[in-house]
């Protein structure tokens, strides 16, 4: 059942609002009706409501101060206007509020169902969200925290056997990822920090408050370096890191990377690099400490402009996307550029050819992977790019001056 409280000052607007919709057919009841904004605002206080449907014109304190007083106590609070045409010059203040929806007076019944309905369905929706991550917290803290981290940092580094993916598919099965997908937030402190203890503990507070919005436990890398996943519309994730920064300002140098909105497990080591690549293009500053990958797909609908700043975009997508079927037509076809004019570009602007690049990146990648114990070389080769163990073996050679196989034997590794 979701609660509403209406709030107009005009007697028989409030009378037909209670009785000429079937409120019980949406799952909906009115618990308080309010005569002007001051009053409603103590309503929605005392009642905690799930919907204010309120007029934008009230004696005293009018409909638009009320949603923004009410809302900043309450985020959640899903707010419908009444509104009359004359009213439609407090629209771009009323978007600003974050309005659910507009209903006309004066007020059809049907519409106005239509639209309460709808929001019903946003809250419900959220509802859903809010209990699978409940639900997915109190699988972690009986005791599967350690599991969950192990398979969602193999899954990351591109090291997960299928036994493991098909395990954290199963863990994650109640989460809504491909409604409203996930991010990565890969986050660091300076690591020479980490021998002063007062900026330890405050790193372990900055952790546990990334945590309690996380879809799961955090994963490591290092002291110095810790990657959430979030899911995507639950709230606003720049903001609380922006809130997060701004707090620990003065007192601890902090970096988020933040990766591309993506909607399925599998996409959970493309959304890692994407968060890596972010985080390594930081730069001094508060703003930009926070980088969220993906600035090329803001601009690649314009024309591409050939200087230094939009080739390190490119450079930055090509580092998160170097195991995909990435190709130098693509990417010129991307930035609406022929391939001729965009090769001389790049190797002008990078001081190298795009396939060079490209493959010097995937051997980097691939010399990483060989270099962990439980490594396979076809894995590796399909990590990096390769469907063909035995092409990559060349290209690897090639770059290198060993195979795959000496390079693993030279760790101490015999597969």
């Amino acid at each position: 059942m979701y609660n509403i409280v209406i709030a107009d000052d005009e007697w028989l607007i409030r009378e037909g609002l209670k009785h000429t919709v079937d409120w019980d057919e949406i799952g909906c009841s009115i618990v308080a009706e309010a005569t002007d904004g001051e009053e409603a605002l103590q309503l929605v206080m005392e009642r905690r409501p799930d919907i204010l449907i309120t007029d934008i014109r009230m004696p005293g304190m009018d409909g638009l101060t009320l949603a923004a007083q009410a809302r900043s106590q309450l985020p959640q609070l899903k707010v419908i206007f009444l509104t009359g045409f004359d009213d439609f010059s407090y629209a771009h203040q009323a978007i600003k509020l974050q309005a659910s929806d507009f209903v006309l007076k004066p007020t059809n019944p049907d519409e106005l169902m239509k639209v309460v309905a709808r929001v019903c369905e946003q809250i419900g929706n959220s509802r859903d969200h809010a209990a699978a991550l409940q639900n997915l917290h109190e699988q972690l803290e009986q005791g599967q925290v350690l599991i969950m981290e192990k398979l969602l940092h193999d899954q990351m580094l591109g090291i997960a056997d299928d036994i493991s993916c098909r395990m954290l598919e199963e863990m994650l099965e109640r989460v809504p990822l491909e409604a409203d997908g996930f991010r990565v937030v890969l986050t660091e402190m300076d690591a020479r920090w980490l021998s002063d203890e007062s900026k330890v503990l405050l790193w372990d507070q900055v952790c546990a408050q990334m945590e309690s919005r996380s879809l799961s436990t955090s994963i490591p890398f290092d002291e110095s370096r810790i990657a959430f996943m979030m899911l995507n519309g639950s709230f606003n994730l720049i903001e609380h890191l922006r809130h997060i920064r701004t707090a620990c300002e003065g007192k601890l140098e902090l970096a988020f990377g933040v990766s591309l909105v993506h909607h399925k497990h599998k996409h959970i080591r493309t959304a890692f690099r994407e968060a890596s690549v972010a985080l390594g293009n930081k730069r001094p500053g508060t703003e930009q400490a926070i980088r969220e990958f993906g600035d090329i797909m803001q601009w690649t609908g314009q024309a591409a402009l050939p200087n230094a700043d939009n080739f390190r975009q490119i450079e930055a997508y090509i580092q998160s996307r170097y195991a995909e079927d990435i190709s130098l037509s693509k990417l010129a076809a991307l930035l609406h550029m022929s391939e001729a004019h965009f090769s001389r570009l790049f190797r002008k602007r990078v001081g190298t050819s795009f396939i060079d690049y490209v493959t010097h990146i995937r051997m980097e990648q691939a010399k990483q992977l060989l270099g962990l114990p439980d490594a396979r070389i076809n894995e590796v080769s399909v990590s990096v790019g390769y469907q063909d163990a035995r092409y990559f073996s060349q290209i690897f050679r090639k770059y290198t001056g060993k195979t795959p196989t000496e390079f693993r034997n030279s760790r101490g590794y015999d597969k």
